[in-house]
């Protein structure tokens, strides 16, 4: 069964992901001069979509895993993330060796559902833990490369896409709790979905929450292709 709420969250993360990558992607061609991704504002913008792509992940394995764990549906989901994440790193080894990505968006959420699982039957313990992750990457009580830095020291100097697991594992944490509670598991949209005529635009909306993932890899081949496209003609 299926959370509306959950997929519509999605919808709006991966929503403002696209503007966030056509906008970085109109930089590089140099249609406009924003400072993206590590402008005044951008940064911002980055962090409030990866806290809701991150909470969507921790709701996830708690609505979906809470009650008894499917180690096969488990390790098919975590497996085709992991996947696509070296796929990306292989990729952008190749086409920008100086800034490939070595621990981005897709890496973290494998590393998270592997991790997270552990705490799916302690919301609790989840979100107090949560805090504290998050806690000691708002201080820099550990460098924002750690682990990495122990283990590497060749790896890029900047990175197209990085993500610190502290403190972001503890916004899946607390996604974890969150998704525990009654009030998400009672879905606050699946009333209005009963309307006839609200079922079918939240329907629609709900469907690219649905299919994030392909979103996330199709969506940057598509719109490089297009701005390759458009700078053949202007």
């Amino acid at each position: 069964m299926r959370i509306i709420a959950l997929d519509i969250a999605r919808t709006i993360a991966i929503v403002l992901m696209v503007i966030f990558h056509f906008c970085y992607d109109l930089k590089m061609f140099s249609y406009v001069d924003w400072d993206v991704p590590d402008g005044r504002g951008w940064q911002e913008f980055r962090w409030a979509i990866v806290t809701l792509f991150f909470l969507c992940l921790g709701v996830s394995l708690s609505l979906a895993y809470s009650v008894a764990i499917n180690w096969r549906k488990f390790s098919i989901r975590t497996g085709q993330i992991a996947l696509s994440a070296a796929a990306i790193s292989i990729g952008s080894y190749y086409a920008v060796p100086k800034n490939w990505i070595f621990f981005g968006v897709l890496h973290f959420l494998a590393l998270s559902c592997i991790l997270g699982i552990a705490f799916v039957r302690f919301p609790k313990l989840s979100v107090l833990l949560g805090f504290i992750v998050m806690g000691v990457g708002m201080l820099e009580l550990l460098p924002s490369r750690w682990p990495f830095y122990l283990f590497f020291d060749n790896l890029p100097s900047y990175t197209n896409d990085y993500v610190a697991f502290f403190p972001w594992f503890g916004m899946v944490l607390l996604g974890i709790g969150l998704g525990s509670t009654d009030w998400l598991k009672n879905d606050p949209f699946e009333r209005l979905k009963e309307h006839p005529k609200l079922h079918k635009p939240l329907t629609l909306i709900a469907w690219p929450g649905q299919h994030s993932l392909s979103i996330y890899l199709l969506h940057q081949p598509i719109l490089v292709g297009i701005l390759y496209l458009a700078s053949q003609f202007i």
